[in-house]
């Protein structure tokens, strides 16, 4: 999910306390903000922190003024070579900028069924990642490769080319399993230690204490069941959580129990974090959460009248009404799709390359 999103939602899960909501409106205090802060706090981490600190046994850094294909393929085998014989590999792709908005693009992909690395070297590109027609190169040897794995089988989780135009590059761990077949993870730095229950109750626990500590019982405790301090501790480990619970909608899916495990798990796969209707769906459904929390959790409920007078009325038309048409047109969108979708993918061909490769996008 993109980050706003994120940011919303856990805003949202702070607002479920009575107490976080009176301490807004009477003391003007930024505790529902918390929420937002640990909402999105991981992927914070991830893309302020943790991609700087990870270390890629191969880099490839392709030369503008010699383009090949080849060279490129063959240094991701590399990579899978290494994890045959390790047990783990990890390749990092560079860009390639030109100018100040000016971009060589090529493709990598991986042919699970004749084990190929298929490299294809595209056209100059804008940031916008729209192609300058004529640049694309001439020579087809050196434009588009297939290198063979020799005695490797490897799979990923979906089968995608990965265009690598602009911003920073992608990086992919090969990672060879029981089986003897080589998993192909994407981005093997993202949501691991960050993205794990453990963390978000490590930080809460260490909050708590602090919080048990310094926070006193504030005015009017006998309003509330559970005391002041522990608002701050229980609204981090929500709202981190309900980013996990929000990614795993998605295909890539968390490491849970870090360092207990691993490896990430599966994701649900019922949407891609990039798509328009799930995050706008989930910023709607927090938005409600949040107007329908502050109106029943208002100061002084006996003499300041509510402002939803209908519960039923307030769910069904700012609700369930907009989630009806949302999933109209998602899933009208989802058939669309698979009609036009090829069941296996041509690796040798451009379109089906995935366009998001910024990594911060995601």
């Amino acid at each position: 999910m993109k980050g706003f999103t994120h940011f919303i939602s856990g805003i949202a899960v702070a607002s479920f306390f009575p107490q976080a909501v009176h301490m807004a409106s009477q003391e003007q205090s930024f505790i529902l903000c918390l929420g937002g802060i640990f909402g999105i706090l991981p992927d914070t981490l991830d893309f302020k922190f943790a991609k700087y600190f990870h270390k890629s046994d191969f880099e490839i850094r392709p030369d503008p003024d010699d383009l090949d294909a080849n060279v490129i393929a063959n240094d991701v085998v590399k990579a899978i070579n290494k994890a045959k014989e390790t047990g783990r590999g990890t390749v990092q792709l560079h860009t390639m900028q030109l100018a100040s908005n000016r971009w060589r693009s090529y493709t990598l992909g991986f042919d699970s069924k004749s084990s190929e690395v298929c490299v294809e070297i595209g056209p100059i590109v804008d940031t916008g990642q729209i192609p300058f027609e004529g640049t694309e190169l001439k020579d087809p040897k050196r434009s588009v490769a297939r290198v063979k794995v020799d005695d490797c089988e490897f799979y990923q989780q979906f089968d995608k080319k990965s265009q690598i135009a602009i911003m920073t590059g992608p990086c992919f761990e090969f990672v060879k399993r029981e089986n003897g077949k080589i998993e192909i993870v994407f981005l093997p730095w993202h949501r691991t230690w960050s993205h794990s229950f453990t963390l978000g109750l490590l930080i809460s626990f260490i909050v708590g204490i602090i919080s048990f500590l310094t926070v006193g019982d504030g005015p009017n405790p006998e309003l509330y069941t559970i005391p002041r301090w522990m608002l701050y501790p229980l609204i981090i480990l929500f709202g981190s959580m309900v980013h996990i619970i929000e990614d795993s909608t998605g295909f890539m899916g968390n490491n849970l129990f870090y360092p207990f495990t691993k490896d990430r798990t599966n994701g649900l796969g019922l949407m891609s974090a990039a798509e328009a209707i799930p995050n706008f769906l989930f910023v709607w459904t927090s938005i409600i959460c949040i107007l329908f929390n502050l109106d029943r959790f208002r100061w002084a409920p006996d003499e300041v009248a509510a402002g939803i007078s209908s519960q039923l009325a307030f769910w069904g038309w700012f609700y369930l009404l907009p989630l009806a048409v949302m999933a109209y047109y998602f899933f009208k969108g989802k058939r669309e799709k698979a009609i036009k979708a090829v069941k296996t993918v041509d690796f040798d061909s451009q379109s089906g390359a995935e366009q998001e490769t910024d990594v911060s996008v995601i």
